[in-house]
Order: C-alpha cells, then sequence, then structure tokens
C-alpha cells in the first residue's frame, strides 16, 4: 500500500514540477524579452531544471521520506541521471508513437506515462532506495 501512496504523491510532485517549470520560463521571457529561439531553449533548459531541483527534494523528503544521507552529492546525480534518461524516454516514444500515426495527445500521454513509469521505479529502486542491499556471504 505504500508504493500506492508513494505513486500518487510522485505524480503530484510532478505536477507542481511542471507549473514550477512553466511559471520560471514565462517569467524569465516577461523579464528579458527576445525573439530568438536560442533564448527560448536556454530559458526552458533552465525553468525545466528549477523544476528538477524542486522534484529532488520534494520526492525527497514527502514522496519517499528520505533523511539527510552521507552523500547527496551522488544521490542527486543518480537523480539526474534518472531524469535525464527519463526525458530521452519521453521523446524517442513521442517520436515513435507520432510515426506510427497516433493522434498527438494518445501519443503525449503514452510517452508520458512510460516515461513516468520508468522515473518512479528508478527513483524508488535506485535513487531514494531505503538501507543498502548486502550480500550474504557464507561464515566459516
Amino acid at each position: 500500500m505504500e508504493s500506492v501512496f508513494q505513486l500518487f504523491k510522485f505524480a503530484a510532485v510532478g505536477c507542481v514540477n511542471t507549473l514550477i517549470d512553466w511559471a520560471i520560463y514565462f517569467i524569465v521571457l516577461m523579464m528579458f524579452p527576445a525573439e530568438s529561439v536560442l533564448f527560448y531553449t536556454v530559458a526552458k533548459g533552465f525553468s525545466y531544471f528549477c523544476g528538477i531541483i524542486n522534484s529532488f527534494f520534494l520526492n525527497k523528503f514527502w514522496t519517499f521520506k528520505e533523511s539527510l544521507h552521507e552523500n547527496e552529492g551522488g544521490r542527486f546525480v543518480k537523480f539526474l541521471l534518472v531524469n535525464l534518461v527519463g526525458l530521452g524516454i519521453n521523446s524517442v516514444s513521442l517520436y515513435i508513437f507520432l510515426n506510427l500515426a497516433f493522434k498527438q495527445t494518445m501519443a503525449l500521454f503514452f510517452a508520458t506515462f512510460i516515461a513516468f513509469s520508468f522515473n518512479f521505479v528508478l527513483n524508488k529502486l535506485w535513487v531514494f532506495r531505503k538501507g543498502k542491499m548486502v550480500a550474504k556471504t557464507s561464515g566459516g
């Protein structure tokens, strides 16, 4: 049952992250108006990264209820890696579904579902895993 609650919390955090991402993106565009694809891309990268930082802390302390860890930098690097691979999975999935003639909304839904599932499983089992897995050795 704990995993079900974590799944819903993870989804809620994703919604908050999207709001933060979009809000920061539009604030940056209002503060620094520019008509450049490069500027829009950099602004989007910055706003997306802000969402990732929020995601790390909300998922760490609320979704998976982790305390401070001796190697937080390493954990954050794992988190970034999972998110970057998840972004790649989302983009590739969307591309595949669109080329299979899915309607854009359905392609977006399925690509998001696949990336969301990947992110949740890896965050739960790798990034925010509780305790350490220790291999048993035979005593003698």
